[in-house]
C-alpha cells in the first residue's frame, strides 16, 4: 500500500516511513500540493494509487463515501486518525509505528481499495 499524508501530518512521518522502505508522500513535501482543496487531494491520491492518511474526518469521509458509491470513481482507501487534540513531536513516533503496522497488514497496492481503516 502506498500512502499520501494529508496536510496536517508532518513530513517527518513520511521521511521516517521511507527510511523503512515504504512508499509514502506528504502534502507538506510538495509546495504545489499545499493549496489543493480536499477534493483535489482525493483526486491526486486516486491518480497516484495512494491511501490517504488524515484526521480531517468532517471533509474527507464524505468525499470517501462519495467516491465509493456505486458508479463513483472509487479510491484506494483512507486511514483516519482520531483528532480532537493538537499533536506534539512525541506523537510522530507513535504515528509512524501505527502506520507501519497498517502497511504490514495491507502489503498490496489495492488491499484497502474503497475501504477505510483507523489508527
Amino acid at each position: 500500500m502506498r500512502l499520501l499524508l494529508d496536510e496536517m501530518l508532518s513530513a517527518a512521518i513520511a521521511r521516517e516511513l521511507r527510511t523503512r522502505g515504504h512508499d509514502v508522500q506528504a502534502i507538506q513535501e510538495h509546495p504545489e500540493w499545499c493549496s489543493f482543496d480536499d477534493r483535489r487531494v482525493v483526486d491526486l491520491a486516486r491518480d497516484e494509487r495512494r491511501v490517504i492518511v488524515t484526521d480531517n474526518l468532517i471533509d474527507m469521509r464524505p468525499l470517501h463515501y462519495e467516491a465509493i458509491t456505486p458508479g463513483g470513481p472509487g479510491d484506494h482507501g483512507m486511514i483516519f486518525i482520531p483528532g480532537g487534540r493538537p499533536r506534539t513531536r512525541a506523537d510522530t513516533g507513535r504515528i509512524v509505528a501505527a502506520l507501519e503496522q497498517k502497511l504490514a497488514a495491507h502489503p498490496g497496492d489495492d488491499d484497502l481499495a474503497n475501504g477505510e481503516d483507523w489508527l
